[in-house]
């Protein structure tokens, strides 16, 4: 089985953001592999562990000192290979654009399976695979926590309110994945050893005609007031004290 995992780079979650004239300053951002995504790459090595077949990675992203880093760490649990898309005014908040670059890829590649998390921790659209999806006239099953595989027939299990509800679908598909699908393994040190030697594939994409809607302006949350020290002998005074405050200044009581 030969397993197409989409890869999103996000800012680190230690990012400090900084607003520039309505916009968010992205110069001085850390990125690292989409949380959920690692799932997804979990999934793809253990089908190929099952199945055989290889492990593509294919990402979408500007010129990055830390992206060839962060996708090492993805071929040492056990991908093959990397596509890597470098696009110059990548954006992250273009679904429809960005989709449409990347099935161009994939109907060149013709995987029996394609993969990735339900969303990224950078804009939470969630939007990317299924527009995939859609473009390859593949079938698409969101938010799998499990997935099993009788020869082309999955099974996608989905946590809904009150139960689990259990699908089924033909290959090739697009899969989307929850966290709690797996247990991402560690890398031994020989195969981070020999991640280094594992093919990544640089390719120059230009920007496709966006249909998304524009991010006109960026915005951080007001600062918050400092606290206030409740001051009292003993602990009946301190709470005396406190409901008093919370009566007269904060009037919630």
């Amino acid at each position: 089985m030969n397993v197409a995992v989409m890869i999103k780079l996000v800012p680190n979650t230690e990012t400090k953001f900084v607003i520039d004239n309505g916009k968010v300053n992205e110069n001085e951002f850390k990125y690292f592999i989409n949380p959920y995504d690692e799932f997804a790459v979990e999934q793809a090595v253990q089908f190929k562990e099952s199945f055989g077949g290889k492990v593509t990675l294919i990402t979408l992203f500007k010129e990055s000192p830390e992206a060839e880093r962060e996708l090492r760490k993805m071929l040492a649990i056990g991908a093959d290979e990397v596509i890597y898309l470098k696009q110059e005014n990548y954006r992250g908040d273009r679904p429809g654009a960005n989709a449409k670059i990347l099935a161009e890829t994939l109907k060149e590649l013709s995987p029996d399976l394609i993969i990735g998390g339900v969303q990224g921790i950078d804009y939470y659209q969630m939007a990317t695979l299924p527009m995939i999806a859609q473009k390859l006239g593949v079938p698409h099953v969101a938010s799998a926590t499990k997935l099993e595989c009788n020869g082309n027939e999955l099974t996608a299990y989905r946590q809904v309110e009150g139960g689990v509800q259990i699908m089924k679908t033909s290959i090739p598909a697009v899969i989307t994945c929850q966290k709690d699908m797996n247990v991402v393994r560690r890398a031994a040190l020989k195969d981070i050893m020999a991640s280094k030697r594992k093919p990544i594939e640089y390719r120059e994409v230009a920007s496709a005609e966006s249909i998304d809607m524009e991010n006109v302006e960026d915005s951080l949350p007001p600062a918050r007031g400092g606290g206030k020290l409740i001051e009292g002998e003993t602990a009946e005074q301190k709470v005396d004290e406190l409901i008093r405050l919370l009566r007269e200044e904060a009037k919630i009581i």
